[in-house]
C-alpha cells in the first residue's frame, strides 16, 4: 500500500512537471498592430515570453483564429531568414513578439488584423540556436560608439564601376530621426553638395511629418524637398516583388530628369540602397567583387562585421543577402549590366529615361 502510495504521488509530481513545461512552452494574445510592412505585433511582452520558457534560437508553431498555422518557426531577435520565410520577432528595443514575415506582408497572407488572436506553441528546443548565434547583429544609436560622422551615418560615395567620382552617394536617413543620424547625414550631403535625393522609406506625408518634429535639424534636406528635388517612393521592402521594381524604376526614371550628385537611403541606408546602390553599380559595369564589397561596408559601419574580424558571419551575410540581390538583377541575362538594364526597362522605365540615368552617372 505505502510503495502504491509513493508511485502515485511520483506520477503525480511528474504529471504536474509536465503541465508547468506545457504551459511555459505556449503563449496566446491579440493582435496589437500592423507594422507598415505587415508585420503582426501582439500584446504578448517579450519579456514575459522569455521568461515562460522560450529562448532565442528556439523554434515554434505559430496558429491564429482564422485558423492560418506556421510551422517550425525560428524565434530571433532579428531577420535571420531567407526571403520569404517567417520569423518570430523579439526586436532589440522593442517590448512585444512579432509575427513575420521577411521581405512578404504577413497580414495580407495570413489574411490577420489587429483583434486576431494568436498562440505560440514550442517546437523545438534551440532548434536554431546555431543561427541565431551566428546572425545576431545589434548596434547602437551612440555617435560616440563610432569612429566618424560617416560610419555613424553610413554615408559613402558610390564610384563602382563606371560610376564617377562624387556623383552618386548613399547614407542612412538624413530626414528621419529615429535612429539619431538625420542630423549627421544631412550635414554630409550639404558637404558635398547632393542636389538630387531618392528617398525610398518614406511618403510624402511621412517626410512632412519628421519636418513638423520638435527638434528637427536636417534644414539642407528641406531646402531639396522644398526645391522638389526629393523623390519620395515609400518602397514595400520585399526587393523581388514587382510592386518593389516598378517603384523604384519610377524613381530612378524621375531621377534622370535632375541634375547629379544624387543621393539614395532608405532608413539604414543597408538593404532598400543595398539593393538600389547594387543595380546601379552593376548597370554601371562593376564587378560582382565591388558589389559585394560596398554591399557589406553598412555591415561594417554598423555592426564591425567584416572578412578579417568575423569571416564566418560576413560570408554568411553575403549568402543571405547580396548574392539573392545579385541574383534578382542579373535574373538570366548573360551579364550584371544587361541584368540591371533589362530589370528596369520591363518594369517602365523608357530608353531614353535609361540613357540619361547613365550619361549622368558618367559625368
Amino acid at each position: 500500500m505505502r510503495k502504491t502510495l509513493h508511485r502515485l504521488a511520483a506520477f503525480a509530481v511528474v504529471a504536474m512537471l509536465s503541465l508547468a513545461v506545457v504551459a511555459a512552452s505556449s503563449a496566446a494574445g491579440t493582435v496589437t498592430e500592423i507594422e507598415k510592412y505587415g508585420h503582426a505585433v501582439t500584446d504578448i511582452w517579450i519579456d514575459d515570453f522569455l521568461s515562460g520558457g522560450f529562448a532565442l534560437g528556439d523554434t515554434v508553431d505559430i496558429v491564429f483564429d482564422n485558423g492560418y498555422e506556421m510551422k517550425d518557426v525560428p524565434f530571433f531577435n532579428g531577420y535571420y531568414v531567407g526571403n520569404g520565410e517567417p520569423v518570430l520577432r523579439a526586436y532589440p528595443g522593442d517590448e512585444f513578439i512579432a509575427v513575420c514575415i521577411n521581405y512578404g506582408k504577413l497580414n495580407e497572407i495570413a489574411g490577420i488584423a489587429p483583434g486576431n488572436t494568436v498562440t505560440i506553441t514550442l517546437n523545438t528546443k534551440e532548434g536554431r540556436l546555431a543561427d541565431q548565434e551566428l546572425n545576431s547583429l545589434v548596434y547602437t544609436d551612440s555617435r560616440d560608439d563610432y569612429a566618424s560622422d560617416e560610419i555613424f551615418a553610413n554615408f559613402r560615395m558610390i564610384d563602382e564601376g563606371n560610376i564617377a567620382e562624387g556623383v552618386l552617394y548613399r547614407s542612412a536617413s538624413p530626414v528621419n530621426n529615429e535612429n539619431g543620424r538625420a542630423a549627421y547625414g544631412d550635414a554630409l550631403i550639404e558637404g558635398v553638395g547632393v542636389n538630387a535625393v531618392l528617398n525610398l522609406a518614406d511618403t510624402d506625408e511621412e517626410i512632412e511629418e519628421f519636418i513638423a518634429e520638435e527638434g528637427f535639424a536636417s534644414d539642407y534636406y528641406l531646402s531639396l524637398y522644398e526645391k522638389g528635388n526629393v523623390i519620395a517612393l515609400g518602397m514595400p521592402v520585399d526587393y523581388s516583388s514587382s510592386s518593389f521594381a516598378e517603384t523604384l524604376a519610377s524613381g530612378l526614371a524621375e531621377l534622370s530628369y535632375l541634375e547629379p550628385p544624387y543621393l539614395v537611403h532608405c532608413t539604414e541606408g543597408k538593404d532598400r540602397a543595398g539593393f538600389t546602390s547594387a543595380l546601379l553599380e552593376c548597370l554601371m559595369g562593376a564587378s560582382e567583387d565591388e558589389v559585394v564589397a560596398d554591399y557589406m561596408e553598412s555591415y561594417s559601419n554598423y555592426y564591425g562585421v567584416d572578412a578579417t574580424s568575423d569571416p564566418d558571419k560576413y560570408d554568411l551575410i553575403v549568402e543571405n543577402n547580396i548574392m539573392p540581390m545579385l541574383s534578382v538583377i542579373k535574373c538570366n541575362s548573360p551579364d550584371a549590366a544587361t541584368g540591371a538594364a533589362v530589370y528596369l526597362l520591363t518594369h517602365g522605365m523608357t530608353l531614353s529615361e535609361l540613357a540619361a540615368l547613365i550619361v549622368n552617372l558618367s559625368l
